[in-house]
């Protein structure tokens, strides 16, 4: 007997309702985060998405089947979206896999209770699945024409519009935005990530490392610090010529060392500290995950080495970075272990290293090196100093409004802009005293010792035509960074021919990825992708080209490409005069 068409018609529809309800199901983190305001990609992309095999012929039965993974990771999603209010992420995922098993046992009941959900919504699905979805059921054409158009129109509208770039940077974005695929994705990151870390420790295993005479024999304790800033403009440091008196403490030190031309090799942390730890070039973050690091050198060549950090271990900007955490004997990560969002506030500051070292160097360890990952001037600056050391006047929640107007294009107000280089000037002070109490310890100890500080990256300051108090474009501001040099007088007198060698080249062009060359040779030692040649502490220093990566991973000739740059204009009559009434505080 035939079946009338209404019947056939309401029959279709349910099994239709039937199918989109078990979509709904695997997509319940993509619809809980939309309902409460939380980061995720379009809904109805999330939506159709699973159907395109079945727009490719696939039964939509097997294809709900096929999607019974994807099911068993939604409770797991849907409690980190209550609880953290994201989904999985690349450095959440990392932190749980480094979670030992006392700590694990404080998400007891979560994980209990997702487990028990997962079983409940596993037996929900199969049940429906069975009894509603008929096993023959097919897209029909205009089925398979509405899923292939809602999924390819945006990119065919991106690609018409603005180019082949950027339609796959938006694809890619819709998709990693998207459960489950960014779910995939993150794992897959996290477990790339951590196997470079574990890949690090075969590498010091299998590093060959040697030494000069005259520093394996040497009768001194051997103590050395390289401080990585953050964030330093040159132009405010006043040993540079700033007019503000910014770093009297480091003026008045016997013996510093400044280098006047000194460029980053990228605009952004992610990709510039990896060039000052390994030998890579420009832009080669991943090549130096597998590479030998300062810290693995030293580290090989029989001293205690410290990583220690007031910023984060795992977040957007840092994990790639604290990669070379691993290299070193102990490390401490004062801004936490995680970043849930992989953003974050960065709440401690540089001074509250200044304890961890103090102990570290009353152990009286023989041949010691510490790498100081700092926090500097990164924003929000008035967190990067206590108020009472404050020497120019800005108020932390007006400093804030005003750096938060001027970074959204909201004004460039004088006001408010001599308010946001007031702050950033606090944190170039706060840079001075600590580098100077670094210094103090340093002397008390009495070693054979050398301090190398240099910044990641500049920031664009008052001064900056485009992204005033901001980083990640290639300007003047941004790429020159300070660097400075303190050597103790038992290193001086140890080692004549690397001090003269450095003094020597205070006014020589060179990129920072000669740090790691520098700072091995100012060590005697010699590895795999150590070149003397670019050590500037060696006689024959020849640095090659400065090539600077860009924040969409570009590499450029500094020196070539600059000079068309037209990045910087002088501040107007009104803000200089606001900025020079705002003189430092007795």
């Amino acid at each position: 007997m035939k079946t009338p068409p209404s019947t056939e018609n309401a029959q279709t529809i349910r099994t239709w309702f039937s199918v989109f309800l078990a979509l709904a199901l695997i997509n319940l983190p993509n619809l809980v985060a939309c309902v409460y305001g939380l980061p995720s990609g379009p809904l109805l992309f999330s939506l159709v998405l699973p159907l395109l095999a079945c727009a490719l012929g696939m039964r939509v039965r097997l294809m709900l089947w096929l999607a019974v993974p994807l099911l068993l990771l939604v409770p797991a999603c849907l409690a980190c979206l209550l609880t953290v209010q994201t989904l999985p992420s690349t450095f959440l995922i990392l932190a749980l896999l480094e979670t030992n098993q006392s700590e694990l046992s404080a998400f007891q009941a979560p994980v209990m209770m997702t487990g028990a959900g997962t079983l409940l919504l596993l037996a929900l699905y199969v049940a429906y699945v069975r009894s509603r979805v008929p096993a023959d059921c097919r897209l029909r054409l205009p089925g398979r024409l509405a899923v292939l158009s809602i999924l390819l129109l945006p990119p065919a509208w991106d690609l018409s519009s603005y180019g082949q770039i950027a339609t796959v940077a938006a694809l890619r974005e819709r998709c990693l935005s998207t459960f489950p695929c960014s779910t995939f994705y993150s794992g897959y990151e996290a477990f790339s990530i951590r196997s470079r870390v574990h890949n690090r420790k075969d590498l010091l295993e299998q590093l060959t490392v040697s030494q000069e005479p005259a520093f394996s024999h040497d009768s001194h304790r051997q103590v050395h610090m390289m401080v990585i800033g953050e964030s330093a403009a040159k132009d405010c440091f006043s040993l540079y010529g700033y007019e503000r008196e910014t770093t009297p403490l480091l003026q008045k030190t016997p013996g510093l060392l400044t280098f006047r031309d000194v460029a980053s090799t990228a605009t952004v942390t992610l990709l510039s500290v990896p060039s000052l730890l390994t030998s890579p070039e420009a832009g080669k973050v991943i090549e130096a995950t597998r590479q030998t690091s300062v810290l693995s050198a030293y580290k090989k060549a029989g001293f205690r080495v410290y990583w220690l950090s007031a910023q984060k271990k795992h977040g957007t900007y840092d994990t790639l970075t604290s990669i070379f955490a691993a290299d070193a004997d102990e490390a401490v990560f004062l801004g936490g272990q995680l970043d849930l969002e992989g953003r974050g506030t960065y709440d401690a500051t540089d001074a509250s290293l200044l304890p961890l070292i103090h102990d570290r160097l009353q152990r009286n360890e023989p041949k010691v090196l510490f790498v100081l990952h700092t926090i500097g001037s990164h924003g929000p600056y008035p967190a990067r100093y206590p108020p009472e050391q404050a020497r120019f006047p800005a108020p932390k929640e007006a400093a804030n409004d005003a750096l938060q107007r001027i970074r959204s294009g909201m004004t460039s107000d004088p006001q408010d802009v001599a308010l946001g280089q007031n702050s950033y000037d606090n944190t170039i002070c706060a840079t001075d005293l600590f580098l100077s109490s670094l210094i103090d310890e340093l002397k008390q100890v009495q070693a054979s010792s050398w301090l190398c500080y240099i910044s990641d990256h500049g920031e664009n300051t008052s001064k900056a035509r485009l992204g005033k108090f901001m980083h990640g474009r290639v300007s003047r501001q941004v790429i020159e960074v300070p660097m400075l040099m303190w050597l103790s007088p038992a290193y001086e007198q140890a080692h004549p021919d690397k001090v003269a060698g450095l003094k020597s080249h205070l006014t020589t062009r060179f990129s920072s990825t000669c740090t790691f060359h520098t700072l091995l040779d100012m060590g005697g030692l010699s590895c795999p992708g150590f070149k003397k040649q670019w050590s500037s502490a060696s006689p024959h220093f020849t640095p090659g080209p400065r090539l600077v990566c860009d924040a969409n991973g570009t590499v450029i000739d500094y020196d070539k490409t600059f000079p068309s740059l037209q990045d910087a204009s002088p501040p107007s009559p009104k803000q200089t005069q606001i900025l020079a009434t705002g003189t430092a505080r007795p």
